[in-house]
C-alpha cells in the first residue's frame, strides 16, 4: 500500500489531476454557498433560493446521458477544457451583471442552469480519465485519495466559502469561483493529451459489438446494474436527512445554523478518518459484503440521529456514520471504471449518473412531506431504517455479485 501511494505521487500526470480537481471541487462548494447567500440577500425568498439549488440538480441530470455519450465521441480534452472554460464564463458573468445592474433573477437561472448543465462533463470526464492516468494495481488507491479529495473539500469548502462571503460579498465569491476554474483549465492542458485518448477494449471492439448502447451494456453486467440501482435507493434513503436535520436542530436542539454545520463537519471528518483507515487496511472483503456493511452501518448510525436530544449525540452519530459510509464511494468507483471499457466509459457514466442522480432530490421531497406529518426525529430514524433494509436486500442478492472478475476487492 505504501509503495502504492508512493506511485501516485512521484506520478506527475496524476499530481496535476489531483490538484485541478481538488480546485474545481472548491469551486463547486463556492458556487452553493454564494449563490444561496446572494439569491437570500436580493430577493428574501427562501423558495428562491431552492428554486436555484433545484435549477443545479435537474440541470445535471438531464444533460448527463448526452455528455457521455458527447465524451465517448468527441476528443475529450477539447471537450474538458471548452466546458470548465463555459463555466468560468458563466460563473463570473453573474458578477459582472450585478454590478451593472442588469441581472435579474430569471437570467440567473438561466447561467445557473446553463452552468449546471456542462458540469457533468467534468465529474464524468474525470472519472473517464483516471484509470488512464494510473495502472490499474493502483486505480483503486488513485480512487482512495480521490475520496480523500472529496472529503477535505466537504469539510473545508463550505467554511472557506462563507469566510469568502462574509469578507468578499457573494459576486465576489464568484469571480474566485471563476478563477478556480482557470487553474482547473491550466491542469487539463498540462495533461498530455494521450491520456483522454479512448482505448478500444478488445473484449467489447467495435466490430464484434457496433450496435451495443449503454442500458445494453447495464444489462449484460449485473454487477454494474446492481451497483447502479443500489445507488439510486441508497440516495433516496439518504435524501431525507437533508431536509430534516436542519428542522430538528431548529426545533429539537433549539439551536441554530452554526451547529447544523458542526453536525455536517463531524460526518466530513468521520469520511476523511474512514478512507484513511480503509485506505491504509484495505481488507480483501467479497464487494456484496462491502457495500452491504456501508449501507447498514451508515443507516443504522444516521437513523440514531433521528433519536438524540443533545447536538453532541447528533454528532457522535454523524462522525461513525461518516466512518462507515467513506469505502463506498471508493469501491463503486474503482469497479465501473473496471468493468467498463475505456471507449464507452463517458457513455455508461453518463448513463448511470443520470439515473442515481435522480435519487437525492425525491428522497429529499420524501422528507420534507414526512417531516411535515410526523416530524423532523421520526422522519430521520425511519431513513436510516428504510437504508438498512436497503443493505438487507443487497446481501440477499447473490448471483450477480457471483459474476465478478476477481473474488474481491484487493488485487
Amino acid at each position: 500500500m505504501v509503495n502504492a501511494y508512493r506511485r501516485l505521487i512521484a506520478n506527475r500526470v496524476f499530481v496535476i489531476y489531483w490538484g485541478g480537481s481538488t480546485l474545481v471541487q472548491l469551486a463547486l462548494q463556492f458556487v452553493t454557498i454564494a449563490l444561496a447567500w446572494f439569491v437570500l440577500k436580493t430577493t428574501g425568498s427562501s423558495i428562491r433560493v431552492a428554486f436555484v439549488l433545484a435549477v443545479i440538480s435537474v440541470a445535471r441530470m438531464a444533460t448527463s446521458p448526452f455528455i457521455g455519450y458527447l465524451i465517448d465521441r468527441l476528443p475529450r480534452r477539447a471537450l474538458m477544457i471548452l466546458d470548465n472554460t463555459g463555466q468560468m464564463i458563466l460563473y463570473a458573468s453573474v458578477p459582472v451583471m450585478t454590478w451593472m445592474h442588469v441581472l435579474t433573477f430569471p437570467m440567473l437561472l438561466a447561467v445557473v442552469g446553463a452552468a449546471a448543465a456542462l458540469s457533468p462533463l467534468s465529474m464524468i470526464g474525470r472519472g473517464v480519465l483516471l484509470p488512464n492516468i494510473v495502472p490499474d494495481e493502483d486505480l483503486e488507491p488513485a480512487n482512495g485519495l480521490s475520496q480523500l479529495r472529496s472529503s477535505m473539500v466537504y469539510l473545508l469548502g463550505p467554511a472557506l466559502g462563507g469566510i469568502l462571503v462574509a469578507f468578499l460579498g457573494a459576486p465576489g465569491t464568484l469571480m474566485i469561483t471563476a478563477g478556480c476554474y482557470v487553474a482547473y483549465v491550466g491542469s487539463l492542458l498540462a495533461i498530455p493529451a494521450g491520456k483522454y485518448h479512448a482505448v478500444q477494449d478488445d473484449r467489447f471492439s467495435a466490430d464484434r459489438s457496433p450496435r451495443i448502447n449503454p442500458w445494453q451494456f447495464l444489462r449484460n453486467s449485473q454487477v454494474l446494474l446492481i451497483i447502479g440501482v443500489v445507488t439510486l435507493f441508497f440516495n433516496i434513503t439518504y435524501g431525507p436527512l437533508e431536509p430534516a436535520l436542519p428542522v430538528m436542530v431548529l426545533r429539537v436542539f433549539h439551536a441554530g445554523a452554526s451547529t447544523l454545520g458542526l453536525i455536517w463537519s463531524s460526518f466530513a471528518v468521520g469520511s476523511l478518518l474512514g478512507t484513511l483507515v480503509w485506505e491504509r487496511l484495505r481488507p480483501q472483503w467479497n464487494l456484496r459484503f462491502v457495500i452491504t456493511g456501508v449501507i447498514v452501518g451508515w443507516g443504522l448510525f444516521s437513523g440514531l440521529v433521528g433519536l438524540t436530544n443533545h447536538p453532541w449525540q447528533a454528532m457522535a452519530m454523524m462522525f461513525c456514520g461518516g466512518i462507515t459510509y467513506a469505502p463506498y464511494n471508493i469501491v463503486a468507483a474503482t469497479w465501473q471504471q473496471r468493468l467498463i471499457p475505456d471507449h464507452m466509459r463517458g457513455t455508461v457514466f453518463g448513463t448511470i449518473q443520470s439515473v442515481t442522480s435522480a435519487g437525492l432530490p425525491v428522497g429529499q421531497l420524501i422528507g420534507g412531506l414526512v417531516v411535515s406529518a410526523a416530524g423532523a426525529g421520526a422522519t430521520i430514524a425511519m431513513g436510516g431504517a428504510a437504508t438498512v433494509l436497503l443493505g438487507l436486500v443487497v446481501v440477499s442478492l447473490r448471483a450477480p455479485w457471483a459474476r465478478l472478475p476477481t473474488a474481491n476487492m484487493s488485487r
